[in-house]
C-alpha cells in the first residue's frame, strides 16, 4: 500500500500590538535559552571535573555509594532499561494484529513547542 504524507500552512494575520508582543517574549524566551544552554554545558563539565577528581584518586567506589560532602550529596548512577521488543515478540508467534490491539493510546500534557531562528524544529518548554 502505498502512503503519502501532506503539510498544510495555515497562515494567520497576527494585529501590530499582538504581533509586537508576541515578538518581545520571543526574543526573550531566545536569550532564556541561550543562557540554559551554556548553564547546562558549564554543569556538565562541573560533574565531568568531579568525577575524574573521583577517578583519580581511586575512589569510585565511594562514589558509586554516594558521598556527602558539606550537605553536598554525589552518587555515580549507572542504570538500565526494559523495553519490549516488538520484533521478537512477532519471531515468537505473536502477531501483528495481536499487537495493535494491545497497543493503547495514552494522553500526555500539553506544551507549547517554539523553536528559535536557526534551530532544527526543536521542542522547547
Amino acid at each position: 500500500m502505498l502512503t503519502a504524507t501532506t503539510t498544510v500552512t495555515t497562515e494567520v494575520k497576527l494585529s501590530p500590538v499582538l504581533r509586537k508582543k508576541v515578538l518581545a517574549e520571543l526574543k526573550l524566551f531566545a536569550e532564556l535559552q541561550t543562557q540554559q544552554k551554556v548553564l547546562a554545558q558549564a554543569i556538565r563539565h562541573g560533574k565531568d571535573i568531579i568525577q575524574r577528581l573521583f577517578e583519580g584518586a581511586g575512589e569510585m567506589d565511594a562514589l558509586v555509594q554516594g558521598v556527602v560532602a558539606d550537605g553536598f550529596k554525589m552518587k555515580y548512577v549507572t542504570g538500565t532499561r526494559t523495553i519490549l521488543d516488538k520484533g521478537k515478540l512477532i519471531d515468537l508467534g505473536v502477531t501483528v494484529e495481536m499487537l495493535e490491539e494491545a497497543t493503547i493510546e495514552k494522553p500526555t500534557a500539553s506544551y507549547l513547542k517554539i523553536s528559535t531562528p536557526g534551530e532544527k524544529d526543536a521542542d522547547s518548554e
